[in-house]
């Protein structure tokens, strides 16, 4: 999947405060986009359900929501923390970390 944005959502947590973004991957820096590319591609992203649930609630949990987009498609995927597999959690700290700085940006 040649990736070339990723929207990025997540919700919940103890404030329940929503942080997203849209992400252009041309905008980043080529090592982080190939830190992200590697992580989509060992999870097989495409191939993942479009919710990962398990049956844990976990008070103050986040859930996040990526939709990848390519020339051909997009695949969103919806997932709580407990249920997203480990390789997923590390996509989602480089992803909430973008969100962030474009949040700062935006301010």
């Amino acid at each position: 999947m040649e990736a070339k944005r990723i929207k990025f959502e997540r919700t919940g947590g103890f404030a329940g405060i929503r942080l997203a973004a849209d992400i252009k991957l041309d905008d980043l820096p080529q090592e982080q986009v190939h830190q992200i590319l590697e992580l989509l591609d060992d999870l097989d992203f495409d191939q993942l359900p479009e919710q990962l649930t398990d049956n844990r609630q976990v008070a103050d949990g986040f859930t996040y929501s990526v939709t990848v987009i390519s020339e051909k498609r997009q695949h969103t995927v919806t997932t709580s923390e407990t249920a997203a597999p480990e390789k997923m959690s590390s996509m989602f700290e480089i992803l909430t970390q973008i969100a962030r700085q474009q949040a700062r940006k935006k301010k």
